[in-house]
Formats: C-alpha cells, structure tokens, sequence
C-alpha cells in the first residue's frame, strides 16, 4: 500500500495541484474476473454493444465504438473463487517519459511500484494507492482505427468509450488528498449535513466531471465502471435490447438522472455480478477557477435528481478487490435509501 499520511481530518477543499510530478491523462482501463467468459462476451457485445479485439480460454479484452486502444475493458478467467474479483485499474500516462517519472516519483515515496508485462500494452508499471487499491499506468497500447463510423457495427447501448469509475473507501479524505497531489481535480463532492466531513469526491484528470470517484463505505471496493453514449435514446435503446435478450432481469438500477455529474444513467449488473453505468450528459470542467459543487448527504437529488434514491444494494453492493480486505469506514454517515424513502409514505 503507497500511504503518506494515514487517516487524517480534512476539513477543507484541496487546491488543485496543477503540476503533478507525471502527467496522467485519463482513466484507461478495468481489469476484472469471470466465471465463464462465453456468458461474460454475450452480455457486452451482444447486449450492451462493445467490440470484442480478443479472446482465448483465459482472457477477453473489449472496447467501445470511439476508442482506438486495444481495450478498456478486460476479463481473465478464474474459476476457483467463490466470487469474481477486480484486478486492476488502469491509468494512462502522456508519454514513456511520464511513465518513468510515475515510477520515480512512487520509488521516492516508498511504494511498492513494479514494472509488469501486460498484453496488448507497452510498458506498464504497477502501484498501490494509499487505501489499497491495485493500480496499472501505461503509456501505449496496440492501435486499431474505431468504429466511430462504422455505424452499422453500433448496437446494444452504442457505448462510446470508458468514462470512470467509483470506488467505495474507507478513508475520503485521505484517499483526496493522495489524488490530489497526483493533479486529479474535485469537481463536485458530497459532505455529511452541517460540516466538512467528506461523504464522496468526484476527481478527473480530462475535461469531464470525473475519471475516479471515491464515496464513503466498506472498502476498497469497486463500486461501478461507466460507459459514455452520446445519446439519452441510447440508454433507453439498452434497455430494451437487454429485454429483448432475456437479460432485464440483469438490471440494477432503473432510467434516471443524477444530480451530480448530470449524468442520465442506467446500471446492469454482468453475469458475474460486476455492476456497469451506461450514462449520457455530464459536462466539461476546463477553467482553473471553476469551482467544485457541494452537495449535502440528505439531499436526495444527488443520486437521483428526479428525487427518488437509490435502492440499498447500490449503495453496499461491491466488487472486491483481489488480495484486498475491505475495512469499515472512517466516517458513520449511511446516506437515504430508497426503502428509506418508501418508509416514510
């Protein structure tokens, strides 16, 4: 684990390190498990729409209709576990010379930093966040011209690239502060009612709302990853594609907008029970002095803004890390449930 300072109050908003010691560009890719890879490939190509670029007895690698790289999306097969893991998140750096100084700088503060060989990527270095999270940078990957144009090749939900993904944790604050040095910017964050305490932080590194976020629970775990389609008709359109399979019965959570981010959104769970967002509509974060919107906990309208929360299983149910043991958070502010919400009619 790559720790500076352990558990920590921060009672105020970070300034945005704006020179990073390397320059990371964007969220890259997820690395995960699954029981039966045939099941795996169905439910994403067939159902949500991605393109397959690989697959043997042991590994899937997937991608969406604008994205170039090889993959964002890759399943190694495992069959002894009882239930399906996260292996890695993957990050992209500018160049090899960024990669070199990412190494340097997390030799320098004593993390336990690698160079690991990845298929289909160039070099490829290895690292722990501060809470535990396994963590991949690369510089390059295989290249292949997109689909962008090859319409007759869109179906399911006409994803469009990977866009972020959400990390349950037990510490926020700390887990800010490590990311902010890394030169990822708060856009928006949730804080417990009548304070600064820290509920969940939504970071990017490109010119949207968010590549990484962090929300309060047992953890680490992996919350969701999130697929962008540039059209709400899309979403919709995934939804009755994933009828139209026998797979509706795979959904998680119901059409609806967040409050934060803006996002217009469904959520699936895959068939070994990894939750994936489809999304449309949030928005660019460009100017240094833009800045970071704050929503209190009970605010409803954050999850859903149409006012309805999120069932309990969205808040609590998670992918674990591989050779991760989650822990309880720091902070004791569960947030409204739906059932919540119905208890009250």
């Amino acid at each position: 684990m790559c720790s500076e300072s352990g558990f920590e109050k921060l009672m105020t908003i970070l300034k945005t390190n704006f020179s990073p010691a390397f320059n990371i560009t964007r969220l890259s890719h997820v690395v995960l498990t699954s029981k039966d890879l045939d099941k795996t490939r169905f439910f994403y190509e067939k159902g949500l729409g991605l393109e397959v670029t690989f697959q043997d007895s042991n590994f899937l690698f997937m991608r969406a209709l604008e994205e170039t790289s090889h993959h964002s999306l890759v399943f190694e097969k495992q069959n002894h576990a009882k239930k399906s893991k996260c292996l890695q998140i993957g990050y992209r750096v500018a160049d090899e010379g960024e990669l070199i100084k990412a190494y340097d700088y997390f030799f320098s503060k004593n993390c336990n930093v690698s160079y690991i060989e990845r298929p289909f990527q160039g070099k490829t270095i290895r690292v722990e966040d501060n809470i535990g999270t396994p963590i991949e940078i690369c510089a390059t990957m295989d290249q292949k011209k997109s689909n962008m144009q090859n319409f007759h090749h869109h179906s399911g939900g006409k994803l469009a690239f990977l866009d972020h993904i959400q990390i349950t944790c037990p510490d926020i604050s700390s887990v800010y502060k490590w990311y902010n040095n890394l030169g990822f910017r708060l856009t928006e964050y949730t804080a417990n009612d009548n304070s600064d305490e820290l509920w969940g932080v939504w970071l990017k590194r490109k010119n949207n709302t968010q590549d990484v976020v962090f929300s309060n629970g047992v953890g680490p775990c992996l919350h969701h990853f999130a697929f962008h389609t540039p059209e709400v008709s899309n979403v919709i359109h995934a939804a009755d594609v994933m009828a139209s399979l026998d797979l509706a019965v795979n959904m998680d959570r119901p059409p609806g907008r967040h409050g934060i981010g803006n996002a217009f959104f469904i959520y699936f769970r895959d068939p070994d029970d990894h939750r994936v967002e489809i999304f449309t509509s949030h928005y660019n974060v460009i100017d240094s002095n833009q800045l970071p919107k704050r929503w209190n906990l009970s605010d409803t309208r954050r999850s859903q803004l149409w006012g309805f929360p999120a069932p309990k299983k969205w808040f609590y149910e998670t992918t674990e890390f591989e050779n991760v043991q989650p822990v309880k958070p720091k902070l004791n502010a569960p947030p409204i449930t739906l059932e919540d919400f119905l208890s009250k009619w």
